[in-house]
């Protein structure tokens, strides 16, 4: 059987990113984080520009609605 976790996990398990990192995977991966939502929509962009024109920093801010009660 295989986790993936829809969210961030944390530094002890692999985070994949498909069209960025998913060849990382291998077949003993049991448990792997999605990553969130943000890190979704940020990392293919920055992945496709670091090719071409290579990152050395950066930084993202992002808004995201009040949900608690």
């Amino acid at each position: 059987k295989k986790v993936v976790i829809s969210a961030p996990a944390g530094n002890d398990l692999k985070t994949i990113v498909f069209s960025v990192n998913e060849k990382t995977l291998t077949a003993e991966d049991q448990v792997i984080s999605a990553a969130s939502c943000t890190t979704n929509c940020l990392a293919p962009m920055a992945d496709t520009l670091n090719k071409t024109y290579p990152i050395v920093s950066g930084i993202m801010t992002t808004v995201h609605a009040y949900t608690g009660d």
